[in-house]
């Protein structure tokens, strides 16, 4: 059985503030720094065969901590990067409720289909996220994966592989530094069942 340690980036300065990251290389602040290091440490004496993050600093540099104690290096994939939220970047809700305040509106109802301004749509992420899982799957059948990711590109993770719809998965965004693992014991199912009769665009439609 393949097994899935999902984690999340430690915090940055924009976290605190609220300020939409999306693609923009936001570096882990001193707390998240001390977050990453307790995450590693919680992680410790789990069993840890690779560990794969985003090409983003925070999430990468949390991974190093992880990595670190389990004396393995570091895959940097661009498909685990967070989704680009273009125009809406350094942004708070506020400040995006005020001048996009239709886009948001869309955003907060219907997410699936809305390409962000500037940036990309959840499907594109959904694809990007699940070329890669596939691969990691492929290369490391049976072993255990860390993945450091982010917020939506997790979200896409647990949709994938729990087979939960991706508003459910959006509506619980997880914390700075939190982790959670995932067993897969038949991904080749759950592979085989996505392709089966080539519903997978109508499917991510209904999602």
């Amino acid at each position: 059985m393949t097994e899935i340690i999902l984690c999340r980036h430690g915090e940055t300065d924009w976290n605190r503030q609220g300020r939409y990251q999306g693609r923009t290389d936001v570096p882990l602040n001193e707390n998240g720094r001390r977050q990453a290091r307790d995450l590693a440490q919680r992680l410790a004496h789990e069993l840890v065969d690779v560990v794969y993050s985003s090409t983003l600093a925070r999430a990468y540099d949390t991974a190093v901590e992880i990595a670190r104690l389990h004396g393995l290096d570091v895959r940097r994939d661009p498909r685990l990067d967070e989704i680009d939220q273009g125009t809406w970047e350094g942004l708070r809700r506020d400040e995006i409720a005020l001048r996009h305040p239709q886009e948001l509106a869309a955003w907060q109802v219907h997410p699936i289909d809305l390409r962000l301004p500037g940036g990309e749509t959840l499907e594109e992420v959904r694809l990007r996220v699940r070329s890669a899982l596939d691969d990691i799957m492929l290369l490391h059948d049976g072993k255990a994966v860390c993945l450091v990711a982010h917020s939506v590109s997790m979200a896409v993770v647990k949709h994938e592989l729990q087979g939960l719809t991706l508003r459910d998965a959006l509506a619980s965004l997880p914390a700075n530094a939190s982790w959670e693992r995932i067993a897969v014991p038949a991904y080749d199912v759950i592979r085989a069942a996505r392709l089966e009769a080539g519903l997978e665009g109508q499917e991510a439609g209904r999602r």
